[in-house]
């Protein structure tokens, strides 16, 4: 009589592992998709991270050269560029400027080599990167804007701007 009670309450333990098993597995899965998704807005956000820490070394790049070409800079509008000037069609290295590289440039044209070199690092690290410097004069001095745009739809957002606001 004792073998047919225990024969009884272990048949009342059939199936409660299998479905403590089949409950643990959707938890898990619904625990690996959160982590997938969780993944993918960290790359999002790790490319959007990216472009703009480009952006930004752009633009402080630009201030850089305008702030050695202190006196051609401080005297005249030689650095001023919209967006759509001295374009690079593509991150060719047929089309990369190179003329103050192998002779003497004067002020004036190394000006305008830095525009054009700016514009095609642009067009090499930033998707459809497009650049603008604008001048004022202030009762400190010259006032540079340096604005660069860039596409950035892999983060949902279709374009990003950075600027900058540089004196001499």
């Amino acid at each position: 009589m004792k073998s047919i009670r225990l024969m009884k309450e272990n048949s009342k333990q059939c199936g409660v592992g299998l479905l403590e098993v089949l409950v643990t597995l959707v938890i898990v899965s619904i625990s690996a998709l959160g982590m997938v998704g969780l993944q993918s807005k960290s790359l999002q956000h790790n490319q959007t991270s990216y472009l703009r820490s480009q952006a930004a070394f752009l633009v402080n790049d630009m201030m850089e050269r305008i702030r050695s070409n202190r006196s051609l800079a401080s005297t005249s509008t030689g650095y001023s560029v919209l967006a759509n000037q001295y374009e690079a069609t593509a991150c060719d290295q047929n089309e990369y400027p190179s003329q103050c590289e192998t002779a003497a440039c004067t002020r004036s044209e190394l000006a305008e080599y830095d525009l054009k070199q700016w514009k095609f690092s642009l067009a090499c690290q930033l998707p459809e990167g497009k650049g603008s410097v604008s001048e004022s004069t202030e009762a400190t001095g010259k006032v540079f804007l340096i604005s660069i745009t860039f596409d950035d739809s892999r983060g949902r957002k279709n374009s990003r701007t950075v600027n900058l606001r540089g004196s001499l």
